[in-house]
């Protein structure tokens, strides 16, 4: 079996998200379980050349839009798997186009729809030349290419990875007037109607791939089922995002399933390993606490973007004031935040310590007082900041709008940190509650706006009782976490059986 993986990232080489990660960790797996594969992504100028071990394995003049546009195909290593870089010095270079992801000032997504229909356009040169039994491509961005595989009538059979149906690529028909998505793809009646948003005034590269795709995976199960479902803002559930009348009739029709990601583990989790982790990370909580009035209290810790998804229920206004601000005021708790992302929630960040806040986002009204003495943060990605929080925290505090699975979750059980979730995606598949006998963490959800965030601010009290008023079942909890094993091979597995031996019987 001849895969061809293909992202827009893939660490270490250009990494930028989870993308990245599941690009750089899936591949080596799918390998040992005997499957030949490869992967290609863009040749990025941002990137180290001497990743670069065989240049010019291949070249290709690819015709786009009203110009032809060189490739020089570069070949390297991903332990043992065979990475082609796709170089080319109109969209993969320069100031703007240097790294995976750019932000388009006028237009969401418009440099990016520009820049991967091409490397689409490059990709499927590629195929031709390697003749893979399966191209298996990652969200929206290499949506394009399905389509044009179809136009082309190649054989390979498309595999579509979904890590977050809340990217699209959608872009108005008018924006797009005289590009080559256009000309090539919007007016041929196999593919047109299937790149047509469901409205009829955008085009829509998710859609385009879920619908050509022999086998659709999201990276959680349960994730899988959410995406199946309709938005319900007001009970905070995000569902298919305006894509659910697709996604539902895949998984009716057996094409959609969910392979939880893996996690790489540094050590096997044996007693003495869990002992010596328990004394790192009391040096840790050391170190954290110093900023705190009462150093020994519960310790909340949360790493992550300061975006919506992330971030939004901590400033959800419950009585008036956001709910952190009400985690803040329950007795011997001390809160750890480190975040980096949208100016509006940065801002809360800062300044929540010193305000009481009414309304809502991005400018709340406030009153000034005294700063807390139980909050400290950093608005900065900080990689050895994140690797304390997580380690010296007591509970890591993840309460995600949505999930498709999450990886810090599982960095924070690796460090015997139980999670504080909310019941969503990936979080549901990989912390079990603290009241099953293999409990590793804590979770929350409800059926509307009120409920879920009564139901956050009552867990994190639980969490807070069990640590502080029984240190045997909290220790329990932390073991528990210490010893979950979500790994590569189980998911490289799951994709062999469930994805691609069925896209290859597929007609």
């Amino acid at each position: 079996m001849k895969v061809l993986y293909i992202a827009a990232e893939c660490k270490p080489f250009a990494k930028m998200g989870g993308v990245g990660d599941v690009a750089g960790e899936l591949p080596p797996a799918l390998r040992a379980q005997g499957i030949d594969v490869a992967v290609a992504l863009p040749c990025y100028g941002s990137m180290n050349p001497d990743y670069v071990t065989d240049r010019n394995a291949y070249a290709f003049d690819v015709p786009f839009g009203d110009t032809v546009e060189p490739v020089a195909v570069h070949r390297g290593d991903l332990q043992g798997v065979p990475v082609y870089f796709i170089q080319n010095a109109t969209f993969f270079e320069g100031d703007a186009y240097a790294r995976p992801y750019v932000y388009s000032l006028d237009l969401p997504f418009k440099d990016d729809i520009l820049r991967f229909s091409f490397f689409s356009e490059a990709c499927l040169a590629l195929v031709r030349t390697l003749q893979p039994d399966i191209v298996h491509i990652n969200d929206w961005v290499l949506g394009y290419l399905f389509g044009r595989m179809v136009q082309e009538d190649l054989p390979p059979k498309r595999v579509l990875t979904v890590h977050n149906i809340g990217y699209q690529g959608n872009i108005w028909k008018d924006r797009i007037r005289g590009w080559h998505i256009e000309r090539v793809l919007l007016y041929d009646p196999r593919i047109g109607p299937r790149f047509d948003a469901s409205f009829g005034r955008d085009v829509n590269a998710l859609r385009l791939a879920l619908e050509l795709a022999h086998r659709v995976n999201t990276v959680s199960p349960t994730y899988a089922e959410e995406i199946t479902r309709p938005e319900n803002p007001a009970a905070f559930f995000e569902g298919g995002k305006g894509l659910d009348f697709v996604t539902r009739r895949l998984a009716d029709e057996g094409r959609l399933v969910g392979i939880l990601n893996g996690y790489t583990y540094p050590h096997q989790p044996t007693e003495k390993a869990f002992a010596r982790k328990c004394q790192e990370k009391a040096r840790a909580k050391a170190a954290l606490s110093e900023a705190f009035a009462e150093p020994d209290a519960f310790l909340l810790g949360f790493v992550g973007r300061a975006v919506e998804q992330k971030f939004r229920l901590l400033t959800e206004p419950l009585m008036g004031r956001p709910v952190l601000d009400h985690i803040l005021d329950l007795d011997h708790v001390n809160v750890a935040i480190l975040g980096t992302g949208v100016p509006a929630y940065e801002w809360f960040i800062g300044n929540i310590a010193t305000r009481y806040f009414s309304g809502a986002l991005p400018y709340q009204e406030y009153l000034y007082r005294p700063r807390r003495t139980n909050y400290t943060f950093k608005i900065a990605f900080d990689g050895e900041m994140k690797q304390r929080i997580c380690l010296g925290s007591d509970v890591f505090l993840m309460p995600s709008l949505f999930e498709p699975c999450g990886i810090i979750q599982m960095e924070s059980m690796n460090n015997a940190t139980p999670p504080l979730v909310r019941w969503t995606g990936g979080l549901v598949d990989t912390v079990a509650p603290h009241t099953a006998s293999g409990g590793t963490g804590f979770g929350f959800n409800g059926g509307t706006r009120e409920e879920v965030l009564w139901n956050l601010l009552s867990t994190v009290n639980k969490a807070r009782d069990v640590y502080l008023n029984d240190p045997q079942t909290f220790a329990h909890l932390q073991r528990n976490a210490f010893s979950a094993r979500y790994t590569w091979e189980d998911a490289a597995h799951r994709y062999l059986e469930d994805v691609y031996k069925p896209a290859l019987d597929a007609a």
